[in-house]
């Protein structure tokens, strides 16, 4: 292939990759969105008395939009929280920070219950502003989160929307 050839492939590539790339920077002013959060935790558990213990907890991970791009896609996650722990049945709540792949942070507190002992905890959390393209962060979000048996692992489907100041 003669290099006249070869430099034009180049860079045709080099400018679909351009494209993409802004794209990819570029955020609607507003949305809806399904991502699934897959997480590890570190409990310190602090029991208090029978069937009753507290955790403090930081949970870090990776959230997935469904649409396999677009809002928070790929964003790492690091979430604060506690859990008090009742006969089996979780009142957690907390705040997490959400980093996506510019560096933009998206902000959001939360809070879940399990409807029965071992359930998975089911609950909403709220956007509270952010850095960069999230600063002014607003929505409402419905979640719900479990661990994987006998592991210190999880995973929390996200359903929600989300809006920007205009």
């Amino acid at each position: 292939m003669p290099i006249k050839a070869v430099i034009g492939i180049i860079v045709a590539l080099m400018a679909v990759l351009a494209v993409t790339g802004s794209a990819d920077a570029q955020l609607a002013k507003a949305g809806t969105y399904t991502s699934q959060f897959s997480w590890h935790q570190m409990p310190k558990p602090m029991p208090l008395e029978k069937d009753h213990t507290f955790f403090i907890y930081e949970i870090v991970g990776t959230n997935l939009n469904d649409a396999h791009q677009g809002f928070l896609h790929e964003a790492a996650v690091v979430c604060h929280g506690s859990n008090d722990l009742v006969a089996g049945v979780s009142h957690s709540q907390g705040y997490c920070n959400a980093t996506d792949r510019d560096g933009d942070k998206a902000f959001a507190a939360y809070k879940c219950e399990s409807p029965k002992p071992g359930a998975r905890c089911e609950g909403d959390f709220r956007w509270a502003g952010g850095t960069g393209k999230y600063t002014g962060l607003k929505g409402n979000n419905s979640f719900n989160a479990g661990l994987i048996p006998n592991t210190s692992s999880g995973y929390s489907i996200w359903k929600g929307e989300w809006a920007l100041p205009q």
